[in-house]
């Protein structure tokens, strides 16, 4: 039985997390594995992250379930994300880690959802994981995806993508011209006109190495 917390001295370990808070349902948390498992590579690791609002009782029962589903699906779980309010050096025999690199992680998603309808103003439209928009998304409408967030039409609204923390996410644009953009938590008000290389184009917008949003025009 391991009773330290594992330490990590560089930044080469790479893992999905899988982020809970109290409100997620069992049959989520085994949804988004079951899928993982369809479209993961090989030696993937697999690290629990735990919600401010979860108490040790509920995230003793989430390990405990996410333990027999792993074992059941063959995957593995390698440790649990400690945060300022789960203190203890493991949890069922799973060991509560630091992780000081922030963008190491990729997280684990439910399926992508498609809108095939126009996204009209005072609509959300959210989903944990992708979002694909067949359409445009007008002046008031917001899309809120944990995972990436594609618009084949026009994007006159909100985009936010890895809205759980994930700095990995993207935001795909054909016609670009919104109202707001954020990646990760980092967010950027549309509030002067767009250059003429980004306006009304196809734009990818990411991170970079120092977590600024990166707007840059594609072509193809």
């Amino acid at each position: 039985m391991i009773k330290q917390n594992v330490k990590f001295t560089h930044n080469s370990f790479e893992y999905y997390e899988l982020y809970v808070t109290s409100k997620t349902e069992t049959e989520s948390i085994y949804s988004k594995l079951e899928n993982f498992k369809r479209t993961k590579q090989e030696n993937n690791n697999i690290v629990l992250s735990f919600a401010d609002d979860c108490g040790l009782d509920y995230i003793e029962k989430v390990v405990d379930l996410v333990k027999g589903i792993s074992n059941k699906l063959g995957l593995f779980l390698h440790s649990i994300k400690s945060n300022d309010t789960l203190k203890v050096s493991n949890v069922l025999d799973v060991v509560t880690t630091d992780f000081p690199f922030s963008k190491s992680s990729r997280h684990i998603y439910n399926k992508t959802i498609v809108v095939n309808e126009p996204i009209r103003s005072g609509v959300r439209v959210q989903n944990d994981g992708d979002i694909i928009v067949a359409s445009f998304v007008s002046n008031g409408a917001e899309v809120i995806a944990t995972g990436n967030i594609h618009v084949y039409g026009e994007l006159r609204g909100k985009a936010i993508a890895g809205s759980a923390g994930d700095k990995f996410a993207k935001i795909f644009c054909a016609k670009f011209n919104p109202e707001l953009i954020s990646i990760g938590g980092i967010y950027r008000a549309i509030d002067t006109k767009l250059p003429g290389n980004l306006l009304n184009n196809f734009v990818m917008v990411s991170l970079d190495e120092k977590e600024r949003l990166k707007l840059e025009p594609l072509s193809f």
